[in-house]
């Protein structure tokens, strides 16, 4: 979505049609198959006589938050009269922005990642060494009470510390409300020279026809009335805004994205490594004491 961005930002500003600009990024290899789905179906659109925006809202309905907040401002952008190329950026900035903090939490989680895979490999690589040294411990894990039991206790144990983890990872970027585009969009609809309510009342409709939460429209009421008592152009003040909100989410991601990498090594402490004690050593200790109690003295040496 941010090279869709940046691409139809450049196309326009080139003098491109709407037309023929959508055409050429529903063929672009370097967009991947979703975005070029999304160009295909917006294409199509306009190609039935309908209007940008109605193309727009019509090609992103269902497709994410991305393609909901790119609606958003096409249609804010019509309504208010600012180039459409000048305010796709924001957009782009947005979800580059995005894409590198994915990157850094990539980077810092890849160690306890790889960690965790290592350690849940562990039970089964011991299963594997203790049938090559003809320790049969799989006659332990299915024809005795302990075996199941240990065998039942150590999956649920790997299931559990393989949640957390994701759940973890997942928790340092949510899937939807990361783009924040009240700021955005009213940088948007007040560029085009609009007042304050009028523009504040198209940020909110946008917001709300394109199903996007307006969880932000308080911070862009007290920007409203930050600009009147102090005189400053409101444009001016929701782009800042905009973003300095980018940079904190940002720095946000990375700061937890640094704890992660600890915080990762409490479920392989306490789920992963208890299964694989369970799995992978019990059955093996086990099964050479029975072998050796049932062999006697004479059959230790």
């Amino acid at each position: 979505m941010a090279n869709l961005a940046v691409r139809l930002a450049v196309f326009l500003r080139a003098g491109i049609s709407p037309q023929r600009a959508w055409d050429e990024l529903s063929e672009d290899a370097d967009l991947d198959i979703p975005t070029r789905e999304l160009a295909a179906a917006i294409a199509e659109e306009l190609g039935a006589r309908h209007r940008v925006r109605d193309a727009v809202m019509r090609g992103c309905r269902g497709r994410g938050e991305p393609a909901q907040v790119f609606a958003a401002l096409v249609l804010v952008a019509d309504q208010s009269g600012t180039p459409l190329h000048s305010a796709l950026w924001a957009l782009a900035h947005s979800l580059r922005d995005r894409v590198a903090t994915e990157a850094d939490i990539r980077a810092v989680t890849t160690a306890p990642r790889q960690t965790a895979w290592l350690l849940m490999a562990l039970p089964p690589l011991g299963l594997v060494v203790a049938w090559a040294l003809g320790i049969d411990v799989v006659e332990f894990l299915v024809n005795t009470a302990l075996g199941r039991a240990s065998a039942l206790i150590g999956a649920v144990l790997i299931v559990l510390a393989w949640m957390w983890m994701r759940r973890l990872v997942s928790q340092l970027v949510p899937s939807s409300g990361y783009l924040s585009p009240a700021c955005d969009l009213l940088a948007v609809a007040t560029a085009g020279g609009a007042l304050p309510e009028t523009a504040l009342a198209r940020v909110e409709e946008a917001l709300a026809e394109c199903g996007l939460g307006l969880d932000g429209m308080e911070a862009v009421r007290r920007l409203a009335e930050l600009s009147r008592r102090v005189g400053v152009p409101i444009s001016v003040l929701a782009t800042t805004e905009a973003e300095w909100q980018r940079h904190r989410a940002r720095s946000a991601a990375r700061d937890a994205a640094a704890t992660l990498s600890v915080q990762i090594l409490i479920p392989l402490g306490l789920l992963i490594l208890p299964a694989f004690v369970l799995v992978g050593v019990l059955p093996v200790v086990v099964t050479l004491l029975r072998d050796a109690v049932t062999a006697g003295p004479t059959g230790l040496w």
